[in-house]
């Protein structure tokens, strides 16, 4: 009987260390061995998504815009009419100045009173001048199809009027734009001419 029982206590022992194997490889470790610390694999990406409130960056168009002011009559010779240019970008605004500073008749001959300072009053016979010509603002914005552009005009025209006087007119509105096409901005009528505002625009990018 003592090796009967020398025996069972072999089996036993050898149950045990049966049933330590099984439970260290279902947490997936091996007896004796400490389980390693837990990683997480991680993977960069270029970001794709813009922030709250952000726009992606669009390049705007860019276009040159050829104006000719012209009798609109058509007595006008070829390229005798005022002409001039602007290059803008979308949404930009952009003013061209054409003309001359004129003297206006002098101020009247009577003795200026004196400053209440009572130093030298204004000039005697000082002459006013002023500046006349064409004067034109302008932005555009592309129309939904993309193919023309809507063009937002100013146009201000004055023209000396001896001996003293300066008639001025003022004009804002729209034209509508069809690349290397000419297009009417604005008709002009006054007491003394008739004249036409045109523009072609060409595509720069």
């Amino acid at each position: 009987m003592p090796s009967s029982t020398h025996s069972l206590s072999i089996a036993s022992s050898a149950a045990l260390l049966v049933v330590s194997v099984l439970s260290a490889a279902a947490v997936g470790c091996a007896p004796q061995q400490a389980c390693p610390p837990a990683t997480t694999a991680t993977q960069s990406s270029p970001a794709t998504a813009v922030g709250h409130g952000a726009l992606p960056t669009v390049d705007r168009h860019v276009y040159r815009f050829d104006f000719v002011l012209a009798a609109s009559d058509g007595s006008t010779p070829p390229g005798a009419g005022t002409t001039f240019s602007l290059v803008l970008q979308e949404a930009d605004k952009g003013e061209v100045v054409v003309g001359k500073n004129v003297s206006l008749a002098p101020s009247p001959a009577s003795p200026p009173p004196p400053s209440p300072s009572g130093g030298p009053g204004p000039s005697f016979g000082s002459m006013a001048r002023q500046d006349v010509g064409t004067k034109v603002a302008a932005s555009f914005r592309m129309t939904s199809s993309g193919d023309d552009v809507i063009l937002d005009v100013a146009t201000e025209l004055s023209a000396f009027d001896p001996p003293s006087s300066v008639r001025k007119m003022v004009m804002k509105g729209n034209a509508i734009a069809t690349p290397g096409k000419p297009a009417l901005v604005t008709t002009l009528d006054d007491d003394h001419k008739k004249l036409q505002l045109t523009v072609t625009a060409t595509k720069l990018r």
